[in-house]
């Protein structure tokens, strides 16, 4: 027997309204789930009253759970703590209507570290020490790490986002060491232009490899070491030395090594403003002047006066032992290292530009 149409729209309008009850009973219950109890109200404010209390974060407090026999009352006005004991550690709870009182065993949860990331990371790079930082953390996740040293020169197999956990499973087998490119002796300055940054196993590599990203402000080397070497924590030296002025010296005066000595420094007070070599010194000039004993630093140098208005320099025209021709003119102008100034030929009047390459020197446009 085929059934009428009107059978079939009683039928489908009685399906529907049974989804329709099915679907609200459904919402109740996830309402009557998701509503907060009294006891949940309970240690939400305690934990808020605490916290203001102790000058702690809320995260920090903990309560021991109360006897599963009692049940929390309602309080529909505003619950009050305190803290009736010498010790601080219990805290009680009361209610004005109804009258009830309760006592709660409190504790502080102390966070540990985490290493996030300070940036946003892309997958393969390799950390630094400025990509990472340590961040408390109350619940570390599995893998996670409570220093930055284990994570520094590993490679990340996946993106990480700003203030993200830096786990074990999201770096690569492989790590980032330094080799030496030719051999140093103990107390060479080690600078970037003495080292490859090579990726090789862990396994493969010594267990106190350097894994930093980038070197310590001035760090030479505890011992001689050959070429192709893999630079190890203990072949840094432990302290670094920086320039520092051999006798008083005056703002004007032009620089060389044989003003300068090395003396030691403590970390704490090392900064990136100080020097650490004599390389470059020449052609400088102190933009101060400097005691004998205080330290040199990089805003205390400017390029020297190598040539003063009215001298005659030697201006050279040409590049190599093939073509070179060098006349001399005088400057009208006084002229740094690297500077552009005016010089005129007194024999024919004629004005020419040029560019200041050393004492009295000049090149020619």
């Amino acid at each position: 027997m085929t059934p009428s149409l009107t059978s079939l729209l009683r039928y489908g309008r009685s399906q529907a309204g049974r989804m329709v009850a099915t679907l609200c009973l459904l919402g109740t219950a996830a309402a009557i789930a998701a509503a907060p109890t009294a006891q949940d109200k309970l240690f939400t404010e305690a934990s808020q009253w605490v916290a203001a209390q102790r000058q702690v974060a809320p995260a920090q407090v903990q309560f021991a759970p109360l006897d599963a026999r009692l049940q929390v009352k309602a309080c529909p006005g505003a619950l009050l703590f305190d803290t009736p004991f010498a010790n601080r550690d219990t805290v009680r709870a009361r209610c004005s209507k109804p009258n009830w009182q309760l006592f709660l065993t409190l504790s502080l949860r102390h966070p540990q570290n985490s290493v996030v990331a300070s940036r946003s990371l892309a997958a393969g790079q390799v950390l630094g020490a400025a990509d990472v930082e340590l961040q408390p953390d109350f619940a570390p996740a599995a893998g996670a790490f409570t220093q930055r040293e284990p994570v520094l020169g590993r490679q990340l197999k996946r993106t990480l986002g700003k203030g993200q956990t830096v786990l074990a499973q999201d770096l690569d087998n492989a790590m980032q060491v330094l080799r030496l490119k030719h051999a140093m002796r103990a107390a060479d300055l080690l600078t970037e232009a003495e080292i490859d940054r090579v990726t090789m196993p862990r396994q493969g590599a010594p267990a106190s490899a350097w894994q930093g990203a980038a070197l310590p402000l001035g760090a030479r080397l505890a011992r001689d070491m050959q070429a192709g070497q893999v630079l190890q924590i203990a072949d840094l030296a432990e302290t670094q030395e920086i320039l520092v002025a051999s006798a008083n010296l005056t703002a004007g005066q032009p620089l060389n090594a044989a003003l300068f000595k090395l003396e030691p420094i403590s970390q704490d007070k090392l900064t990136r403003s100080h020097l650490f070599s004599t390389a470059g010194l020449e052609g400088q000039e102190l933009s101060r002047a400097l005691r004998a004993g205080e330290a040199l630093r990089s805003t205390d140098l400017r390029p020297a006066l190598l040539i003063k208005k009215g001298e005659l320099v030697r201006f050279s025209v040409g590049k190599g032992p093939d073509f070179q021709v060098s006349v001399r003119l005088e400057a009208l102008q006084d002229g740094r290292l690297g500077e552009q100034i005016k010089f005129r030929n007194n024999e024919s009047g004629r004005t020419l530009s040029g560019v200041v390459s050393g004492q009295n020197a000049a090149q020619g446009l």
